[in-house]
């Protein structure tokens, strides 16, 4: 049994050895000496520098190889942060870039809409055109349809835009 010179309650530490032999006296004098000499070498100065003995050696190894361990416990949770963040970020250059994809072909789509339109506005006007030279009944009244539809096509593009 020791005292730890460290807190400031007294730890008691007993050592239990069981060993079968044929004689137990033997046993019961060889177990005292046996506790002196290892309480000895626990208490032994092991460290010149700075006095540290043999248990306090011990109990810095031991705090130091917990330490070791809880930060390898605590890597794994570093790196899965790291990668959350690159996994984020790939995610929003993903986004970004589809809707800067949508824009341009939104984009797109005005310009082939206004060339439908420029080329639709070419075709009523020459139909018109061929329309009036004559006096045909039926090319008057698909003039008047054409007039209706280019009106109601430019109002309608009005309210688009």
């Amino acid at each position: 049994m020791f005292e730890d010179d460290g807190d400031c309650q007294a730890k008691k530490t007993f050592i239990k050895i069981d060993v079968e032999g044929n004689d137990p006296t033997i046993w019961s004098k060889m177990k005292a000496r046996l506790t002196e000499t290892l309480f000895e070498l626990l208490n032994s100065k092991i460290n010149s520098n700075s006095g540290g003995t043999v248990k306090d050696e011990i109990q810095r190894a031991s705090s130091n190889l917990i330490e070791y361990a809880n930060a390898k416990l605590e890597k794994p949770t570093l790196e899965n942060k790291k990668l959350l963040t690159e996994i984020e970020k790939i995610l929003s250059d993903k986004a970004r870039s589809a809707a800067e994809t949508r824009k341009i072909n939104a984009e797109a789509d005005k310009i082939e809409l206004d060339n439908i339109v420029y080329r639709l506005k070419i075709i009523l006007g020459t139909a018109k055109m061929i329309a009036n030279s004559t006096t045909d009944p039926d090319a008057l009244i698909f003039i008047k349809n054409i007039e209706e539809f280019s009106f109601l096509f430019s109002q309608e593009k009005k309210m688009i835009e």
